[in-house]
């Protein structure tokens, strides 16, 4: 079988309908990190090249031109979630955007006696860990069946006294997608603003600021096929006074986050955007296609289960259970051949199983069971069975793989 790697191939290749393989091993871990699209890579080295002027330098015409191109990126990635581009906020990811939402809860909790902070327990470990190490009250939202926020428990847990009630909008493990607008309507109801990290949103579901009631939301750019290193705090715009810099530096984005914008970054961000927006349903079907079309493949052989619904769903995800298999062991198995995940990127490593397992109600042996594949843009449903047809094969054959194994 031909070995490719994007670095050699994917210039001259069609792109968005070929799966990608490098050296050998086929990427199956899309909500971790997606690949760079070349047509981002392609505008990112254009202004690398001439873009290279210091976008705060108003002096001279080099500086403007590099002010415009962001400018215009913070348009193309507002439009993403129906907002406008003064309302961006570049960061460094979306951790640092969770970050700035959780000061911004601690800065109206500190300005009245809205003291409480609701959170749900699926929620990314950046913000959960912001969240415990504030001095805010915090409440967790539990996750229903489906591994989504409980809208019926929210609305018990919010109160007067909540600041701010901030969600992931798209499980970054399980695919979950919460139900943002009947969320925000709560936090409209109870005076609370509404935060949702949407990393995953885009490539999942569509929606706006307005018709989720979001006050501001945490987007990332290597979660939707642009570069690493770059994410947005988007603020609607009667908040933007609440907004309390995590680097002061020398007033860049009106005083809300010093340090130099990095151009070529914005520009990659701002096209990945514009791209996802061309094709978004197209995108959608044809991925969740290719999801089906694997998890079928492992059901046939009786070796693994989907954990939660195939809908709402974001489409890329297969949350896949091997009952009796550690998924640990099995990934090792795996390795040189399919790239995956037992947990979310920035817990792996970790001996514990996934909080997010453990609220959807899961064992703690149910939970080290588990290994997340997610397709994405570049994915096709040839290389999705062979997938499979791997997993299946390696579970079969191998006798170390057993959870239950004595240590």
């Amino acid at each position: 079988m031909r070995q490719s790697g994007y670095r050699k191939d994917w210039r001259n290749r069609p792109v968005g309908r070929e799966a990608i393989r490098v050296d050998g091993t086929i990427y199956a871990d899309y909500q971790a990190a997606t690949p760079t699209d070349p047509r981002v890579i392609s505008a990112m080295t254009e202004a690398m090249r001439d873009l290279f002027a210091n976008p705060h330098s108003q002096d001279h015409v080099l500086g403007w031109r590099a002010a415009q191109a962001i400018n215009q990126s913070a348009e193309r990635i507002a439009a993403l979630v129906g907002a406008e581009g003064e309302e961006v906020i570049f960061t460094s990811g979306a951790s640092e955007a969770n970050a700035m939402a959780i000061a911004m809860a601690i800065h109206v909790s500190r300005r009245s006696e809205r003291d409480t902070l609701v959170i749900s327990e699926g929620d990314h470990g950046s913000l959960r860990q912001a969240a415990l190490e504030s001095a805010l009250n915090i409440v967790e939202i539990p996750l229903d069946r489906d591994g989504a926020p409980d809208t019926a428990r929210c609305e018990e847990l919010v109160s007067d006294r909540t600041a701010m009630i901030s969600v992931v909008g798209v499980n970054n493990e399980n695919g979950a997608i919460a139900d943002l607008e009947a969320i925000g309507k709560i936090a409209t109801d109870k005076g609370a603003i509404f935060h949702a990290d949407l990393a995953q949103a885009p490539l999942a579901c569509t929606l706006t600021m307005e018709s989720a009631r979001l006050g501001c939301a945490t987007l990332s750019s290597h979660k939707l096929y642009g570069p690493k290193g770059i994410g947005a705090f988007v603020v609607a715009d009667p908040l933007r006074d609440l907004v309390r810099p995590l680097f002061r530096g020398a007033g860049q984005q009106d005083g809300r986050r010093g340090g130099t914008v990095p151009t070529e970054l914005c520009v990659g961000f701002g096209e990945a955007c514009r791209l996802v927006l061309d094709a978004y349903q197209d995108e959608r079907e044809r991925i969740g296609a290719i999801r089906d079309a694997f998890v079928g493949a492992i059901g046939q052989n009786g070796v693994g289960e989907l954990i939660g619904p195939r809908g709402p769903r974001h489409p890329g995800n297969a949350l896949m259970r091997f009952p009796g298999i550690s998924s640990a062991d099995l990934l090792g198995q795996l390795q040189a051949q399919v790239a995956a995940s037992t947990q979310a990127a920035c817990s792996s490593g970790s001996i514990e199983p996934s909080h997010v397992l453990l609220a959807m109600g899961l064992s703690r042996e149910q939970a080290g069971e588990c290994v997340r594949f997610s397709f994405g843009r570049f994915s096709d449903e040839a290389q999705a069975l062979e997938i499979a047809a791997i997993v299946c094969e390696t579970i079969k054959q191998g006798a170390t793989l057993r959870s239950d194994r004595p240590e």
